[in-house]
């Protein structure tokens, strides 16, 4: 007789952030939240924009669960979402399955949203798809990152089974600008630009007047250490990359957004 394999729990979070304007200040104007997703929202810096802190309780995803988080910032609005820690993409159960994390980021006319998660951090046998999506009005400005690792180096792990697929799209005024895609399946892909870096970092600027920004962002770049890097325009839309080894290709990612930003990242970057 044939033994059935057993039916593993599976995650379908959800998380959902709206930021309004109210008495001339932005405020959390709705949030809905649903296990394994939760939001914080702590006390920004003093003269800092209100942030949203993303998190998952269950500690990481795997093959089989799904999640969403959509942040939204409304007209006028200034806001910040990130995320608490590093993302933990397990290894599959042996199974042709995926984890699903969905994005959906939207940004109000004159609003002004940075999206700054932590890294992803993939591992040995982890199968990944994630899409991100979003959406800028007109006068609407976006600055984004996202961070993948492949693999987990410090523990002498390398990433040579498993699958990652990164897209991203974004829209302004409703029409499709940019879109992007990320695959590595199996081994990462030493000759197709990684050769020895674990770690990719994309950071993404919409504004009405990219042009001023392209320039601060490649001058930055240019100073970044031990990192392969550098910045392009799109139909409007900026592109910069960063490549290397994941400990120091965070340590340029922070150095740059802070720099880029003219402040600190939130706290959480820092603990």
């Amino acid at each position: 007789m044939n033994a059935t394999r057993p039916r593993l729990q599976r995650a379908f979070g959800e998380s959902r952030v709206v930021f309004a304007v109210r008495d001339g200040k932005t405020r959390l104007a709705d949030l809905y939240q649903r296990d394994p997703c939760r939001v914080l929202f702590p006390d920004p810096e003093p003269g800092n924009p209100p942030e949203a802190v993303l998190l998952t309780t269950s500690g990481g995803v795997t093959d089989g669960d799904r999640l969403k988080m959509t942040v939204e910032a409304g007209p006028g609005t200034q806001a910040v979402a990130v995320t608490q820690a590093a993302e933990k993409i397990y290894r599959a159960a042996g199974s042709a399955d995926h984890c699903g994390i969905d994005v959906a980021l939207t940004v109000g006319k004159d609003a002004a949203l940075d999206w700054l998660p932590q890294e992803t951090i993939v591992f040995q046998g982890a199968r990944l798809k994630r899409r991100t999506v979003a959406s800028i009005a007109p006068g609407g400005s976006l600055l984004a990152c996202e961070m993948v690792v492949l693999g987990r180096a410090a523990s002498g792990e390398r990433f040579t089974e498993g699958l990652l697929l990164d897209a991203w799209s974004v829209h302004r005024a409703g029409r499709l600008v940019w879109t992007d895609t990320l695959q590595v399946e199996g081994e990462t892909p030493t000759g197709a630009g990684f050769g020895d870096a674990n770690a990719l970092a994309t950071v993404i600027g919409v504004w009405e007047t990219p042009e001023p920004h392209f320039e601060t962002m490649r001058t930055l770049l240019e100073n970044a250490e031990a990192v392969r890097a550098g910045v392009t325009s799109v139909n409007g839309v900026l592109v910069a990359r960063l490549l290397g080894e994941a400990t120091v290709v965070r340590r340029a990612v922070v150095r740059f957004l802070a720099d880029f930003r003219g402040r600190r990242l939130p706290r959480v970057w820092h603990v």
